[in-house]
């Protein structure tokens, strides 16, 4: 039988082939879906994320709710990032992973809600990450917020195998 870390990483590889598979119109189209699912109010303080190109696309939701406040992470050691205010995407560039990021600039530390990217989720709120713990340390800071996992319907699993410091999701939306 597999330990949690082993076990973790099989779904990951898993998960990550399926990802990898997917065309980039079949991405598009999904990712719209999803963010049609999602509703801000203005002046709401929302986290979020530019994705891994195999990831839902979100950065559209700048355009589509310019009244929230937008914020995406910064990576600023190893396993912690801070996040941001941005109001366009036009100052971004890749950062760590290759990932779309701002640059440096006043941090914001409480949030009203948080989109968490994921490998894969289960209906009642597990989530699997990359691995590296980033969201996890995050999250755990942030008791007040609330957490929306954003994830293709494929990624939605029966069970994910946890750990103590793993943090739950309030809701998945998928498409």
């Amino acid at each position: 039988m597999l330990g949690n870390a082993s076990a973790k990483d099989a779904l990951r590889n898993e998960m990550r082939a399926k990802l990898r598979a997917m065309p980039a119109t079949e991405i598009e189209n999904t990712s719209a879906r999803i963010r049609s699912q999602l509703s801000f109010k203005p002046g709401e303080k929302v986290a979020f994320f530019a994705g891994l190109p195999t990831e839902p696309r979100l950065l559209e939701l700048l355009t589509e709710f310019p009244q929230t406040l937008w914020h995406l992470p910064r990576v600023t050691g190893r396993s912690t990032m801070q996040f941001v205010q941005i109001d366009s995407t036009s100052h971004l560039r890749p950062g760590a992973f290759k990932i779309l990021q701002p640059p440096p600039g006043p941090i914001t530390t409480d949030f009203e809600t948080i989109l968490c990217p994921g490998i894969a989720f289960t209906k009642n709120g597990g989530r699997l990450g990359q691995g590296g713990g980033f969201y996890d340390r995050f999250l755990s800071g942030q008791p007040r917020a609330r957490f929306i996992g954003i994830a293709f319907q494929f990624q939605l699993i029966d069970s994910i195998p946890s750990d103590e410091h793993d943090i739950f999701m309030h809701q998945i939306v998928t498409s």
